[in-house]
């Protein structure tokens, strides 16, 4: 079996239901509502055109002449080995990181620095511990000056399941818990572009299941478009609409999956011989990769 896949560096053929969102108050407030946008699909969000990063401080670059784009609303996920600069990819993306080479463009413009237009979800939940709940949540659009960042922020903790945690402290929570936060504070602006550096990398196995599908859910609602970086091929292809598998030393495109799955997703897909052979073929890849770094 042959899985579609487009823009390669290597040869050979590899290839619940939506809901309505609540308005949480933000008519006529300057923000945009992705779901509008993403009517014109073709339009890209984000694109990385030849962009080499180099810290100086090894014999290749962290990153070298990587070109990719990603259209408005899609959801793509990073995958590579440890060490191939997917989290680089992904700080280039959010402003963080300036590119040694090469140009990144935000909705057609020259990314020049972080933008209120990129959400942003750590592994670890960043979280401020002074502050409760809803207050972590509320702080960005205070910030911004948006009408009512209780309400926004309420509403968005009713969506990820925690409006009854309103006024605990972060480290009264479950670590799924944490992260549920933390991506209700990454929506709270409104964000179009959601980036995502292994958000459930240190959760249990069964708490890392559950997040991917509260994911799905949440980004049904809103469809910001999302780069997920994750280690986890399953996790990759369950998510993404596309799945970037970067190889090593230095980190570049390798090649990209089209994920061959209608939406909402459910995890029973994970028993399809397409999703088993879409995740051997990635794993292929990945394994030739892991293997630079013992050379």
């Amino acid at each position: 079996m042959s899985i579609l896949v487009t823009r390669s560096a290597y040869s050979g053929s590899f290839g619940g239901a939506a809901q309505s969102a609540p308005k949480l108050h933000l008519i006529n407030q300057g923000v945009s509502d992705p779901r509008e946008e993403n009517l014109h699909s073709n339009l890209k969000r984000l694109e990385l055109d030849h962009v080499t990063v180099d810290f100086g401080n090894r014999p290749w670059p962290a990153v070298q002449d990587a070109s990719l784009s990603v259209a408005a609303g899609e959801f793509v996920a990073l995958l590579g080995p440890s060490g191939c600069g997917k989290s680089t990819l992904l700080n280039v993306f959010a402003g963080f990181l300036r590119p040694t080479a090469g140009q990144v463009n935000l909705d057609g413009q020259p990314l020049r620095g972080a933008s209120a237009k990129c959400g942003v979800v750590f592994q670890k939940h960043s979280l401020f511990p002074w502050k409760t709940v809803l207050e972590n949540v509320a702080y960005g659009p205070r910030r911004l000056g948006m009408t009512d960042p209780v309400g926004i922020a309420r509403g968005l903790l009713q969506i990820v399941g925690l409006g009854d945690v309103a006024n605990a402290w972060p480290a009264s929570l479950s670590g799924g818990m944490q992260q549920r936060v933390g991506i209700a504070r990454a929506l709270a602006t409104r964000p179009p572009v959601l980036l995502m550096d292994e958000p459930f990398g240190a959760l249990d196995a069964q708490t890392r299941v559950l997040m991917q599908e509260e994911l799905l859910s949440v980004w049904e609602k809103f469809r910001p478009t999302v780069v997920f970086v994750t280690h986890d091929i399953e996790e990759a292809i369950f998510l993404a609409d596309r799945v970037v598998v970067m190889q090593s030393m230095p980190g570049r495109v390798a090649k990209e999956f089209d994920v061959p799955f209608a939406r909402p997703r459910v995890p029973e897909i994970m028993d399809k011989p397409v999703f088993i052979e879409l995740r051997r073929e990635i794993s292929d890849i990945i394994r030739v990769e892991a293997r630079k770094a013992f050379r």
